[in-house]
């Protein structure tokens, strides 16, 4: 039996939750997707683009043929067949627009939330099973990299503001492999983990650790950064060592190296742009 108080208001209970619904619905369907978008990607100096979108059950908004690039060079940074995208309505309330996106992507998902912070953007993400060898921009680089990628992150981004920005970001590659000249057999390089920290316009990579492949690699450093990236000083210690087929592989590349690889630590230094290794 329903309480005597409510089933005398039971009507008024039923126009209270209509009203409730309605309003909601209102928000979501008016809820400006686009313009909330850009304003959250304005100080990545980064745009978003898509084929098709339209409403997607029960709210948001579904986007197909997504890409992500940079209007100053037409460099593209993420793609996706399908991404979904759905207001952090609270953060929207509370006068700081924000989305959550969930993007199918090089065969695995990515999820990002993010929001604007005053003049800022702070950004989270969830990655899993990402191929590399599907990732374009890598290619585009001329960096034939392969394996399955999954990995965590946040960050809180400046407009032109190198020293404003700050993150951390934990990345693990499994079957991991490289491929140094077109056409060459891969070189495995096993499992890969990473921990890189981003403060006051530096980049901290405090770990870097490779296992199970033809080449070991084990180090950690600094990069300071600069406004033109190949300017940015490299500061990174690391160590190497290479299984037979790893050696066979590399062939006479190793020469160039100022020793062999052994217990010996190799020290990367210079700039981005001219890098020295001793």
């Amino acid at each position: 039996m329903l309480p005597v108080f409510v089933r005398e208001h039971a009507s008024k209970f039923a126009y209270v939750a209509i009203g409730v619904v309605l309003f909601f619905a209102f928000l979501l369907g008016s809820f400006p997707y686009a313009d909330t978008i850009s304003r959250v990607l304005a100080p990545t100096g980064l745009r978003l683009s898509s084929r098709g979108q339209a409403m997607s059950f029960p709210y948001g908004l579904r986007m197909e043929g997504v890409m992500l690039d940079s209007p100053a060079d037409g460099r593209t940074f993420f793609e996706s067949n399908t991404l979904r995208v759905t207001p952090a309505l609270l953060s929207w309330l509370m006068g700081s627009p924000g989305v959550s996106i969930r993007a199918d992507a090089y065969r695995g998902s990515f999820d990002l939330h993010a929001r604007r912070r005053g003049d800022a953007t702070e950004v989270s993400f969830n990655g899993a099973d990402l191929h590399l060898e599907d990732y374009s921009a890598l290619r585009a680089m001329g960096v034939n990299l392969g394996g399955v990628v999954s990995g965590t992150g946040d960050a809180y981004l400046m407009p032109n503001d190198l020293f404003g920005d700050h993150g951390n970001i934990n990345l693990s590659a499994v079957a991991a492999s490289y491929r140094i000249f077109p056409g060459t057999p891969p070189l495995n390089l096993g499992d890969i983990t990473a921990v890189v920290r981003l403060d006051q316009g530096k980049i901290t990579i405090q770990k870097i650790e490779s296992h199970g492949g033809d080449l070991m690699l084990s180090g950690r450093g600094v990069i300071e950064l600069q406004p033109n990236l190949p300017d940015s000083e490299v500061a990174i210690r690391f160590q190497l060592e290479t299984t037979p087929v790893g050696r066979k592989r590399l062939g006479f590349l190793l020469k160039f190296l100022p020793h062999p690889p052994n217990s010996t630590p190799y020290f990367l230094s210079g700039t981005l742009g001219f890098p020295s290794l001793t």
